[in-house]
């Protein structure tokens, strides 16, 4: 185990800088849209899978039928 943080806030630094600068922030609907795209993309990443490919599989299983 590492002894400091600092591989955390790395990984949430890029979502508070776009927070910041795309002002999604304004509703809180916008923030918690930002923050569960964010979070099913960094997983994604981390999962050696392609974001995009898991965001639609996420829309479609969502749709209804």
């Amino acid at each position: 185990m590492p002894p400091t943080n600092n591989a955390a806030e790395r990984a949430l630094r890029s979502g508070v800088i776009a927070r910041k600068v795309s002002q999604c922030s304004k509703t809180q609907e916008g923030a918690d849209s930002y923050a569960m795209i964010k979070s099913v993309v960094e997983t994604a990443k981390r999962h050696a899978q392609h974001p995009m490919d898991v965001l639609v599989s996420l829309q479609v299983r969502a749709a209804p039928r």
